[in-house]
């Protein structure tokens, strides 16, 4: 199933080929159908989503907002975490451990659909973080 695959790619837009040597076929699938590109920095391969993609990760990042919104109404002990993340993400935690369950794009902004200048961002982080920018 590409969703697994899919997912690792919604965190920056991009991940390094080691991370998906074992869903090569998958990802040979997603290229074909024109969702993912490969590319090439400073001797590395990289695997990063197209602006084909957006659609699918609307779809992720709806997913992510209904867990949210679960969690959210299922323990009241954590609905101050929950409300920054839904309401104003300003106000969240970025250094809680279950902050990186609902990192999209490299942001934590899950209310409004991604954008190609969102996508390209987060790339262009990702690569400055992997020092091939």
């Amino acid at each position: 199933m590409k969703t697994s695959v899919f997912e690792k790619l919604s965190l920056c837009g991009a991940v390094q080929r080691d991370r998906l040597k074992n869903d090569l076929d998958r990802v040979e699938a997603l290229r074909r159908q024109g969702f993912l590109q490969k590319v090439y920095k400073r001797g590395r391969v990289f695997f990063e989503l197209t602006e084909k993609a957006l659609p699918l990760l609307d779809h992720v990042r709806l997913k992510l907002l209904e867990e949210a919104k679960l969690r959210f109404a299922l323990y009241p002990r954590r609905k101050h975490f929950y409300q920054a993340l839904l309401e104003d993400v300003r106000f969240f935690d970025t250094s809680n451990k279950e902050a990186e369950d609902f990192l999209f794009l490299g942001d934590w902004r899950l209310n409004r659909p991604p954008t190609k200048s969102q996508l390209k961002l987060s790339q262009l982080r990702f690569y400055q973080a992997e020092g091939v920018a």
